[in-house]
């Protein structure tokens, strides 16, 4: 157990948020698989952190606006989710650190919600429409928009061809744009909440300013900084300015690997 634990504290970010993630899907079926057993009732626990739109329940159960964000409803749904976060984090943000990652992906699920409940209150359609949001989907989207977004040339190989990445990141939001009115309404704007976020850090913040950097501040103010860690985050800084003017592939193999070496430790 202590071995477990400690392999999941030295995980990067994506891929504590994927181990979590794993947990949440299986508990339930886990332990409803033990209450059937024992002849006791089952219980969903997932109506405690689902996103209802209506306002009162937004007041009465403010943390759904993230915790819907950890539960999906079945198997495909957390497999393609959890790859597309792996894939995206593994191979273009990997210059990131921790809490840049951090910040994108929880905004993401944050604004992907509010997307859900504005839409819900304000659109005709839904007016009589009861249909709670579930699913990492609005975060994972902040993080592939941003990814699209910040390195948009970059090519990636799809098999058969390769595409930049501002393509794909506009397939994507087509997707989910042409789909409202088909099926999981509310699902597919959640993802362009995400996106919008993905897009919106990515075109108006610079890597080194954003919204939660007060709160690392108040963080950081309990521990002394040595003189070596301020120079490694002006180092980080200047790497980060060039890779948004001249794109990733601009950057020496040592610079690469000074990122990921501090992405890591972050």
């Amino acid at each position: 157990m202590e071995l477990g634990f400690r392999y999941f504290l030295n995980q990067p970010f994506f891929k504590k948020i994927i181990i979590i993630n794993i947990i949440v899907f299986l508990l339930p079926l886990v332990l409803n698989t033990f209450l059937f057993l024992f002849n006791l009732k089952q219980f969903s626990l997932i109506n405690y952190f689902d996103l209802h739109p209506g306002i009162g329940d937004i007041i009465r159960s403010p943390w759904t606006l993230i915790s819907y964000s950890f539960f999906h409803i079945d198997f495909f749904h957390i497999f393609w989710n959890m790859l597309i976060l792996y894939v995206v984090c593994k191979h273009f943000l990997n210059f990131l650190t921790n809490k840049k990652l951090i910040e994108i992906y929880f905004y993401g699920a944050l604004m992907g919600g509010l997307f859900f409940v504005i839409s819900y209150n304000i659109f005709p359609v839904f007016k009589n429409a009861f249909s709670p949001l579930i699913g990492s989907s609005a975060a994972v989207y902040a993080v592939l928009i941003f990814a699209c977004s910040y390195m948009p040339n970059t090519r990636v190989n799809l098999i058969f061809f390769d595409i930049k990445l501002k393509y794909l990141g506009l397939f994507y939001v087509l997707l989910s744009l042409i789909q409202i009115p088909f099926s999981n309404a509310g699902g597919n704007i959640a993802h362009l909440g995400g996106a919008f976020y993905g897009f919106y850090y990515a075109k108006n913040f610079n890597l080194s300013n954003s919204p939660f950097d007060f709160i690392f501040k108040l963080i950081n103010n309990f521990k002394s900084k040595p003189k070596e860690n301020r120079d490694n985050q002006k180092k980080i800084d200047n790497i980060l300015d060039k890779i948004s003017k001249s794109g990733y592939e601009s950057l020496s193999k040592s610079e690469k690997d000074f990122l990921f070496k501090n992405s890591n430790n972050d």
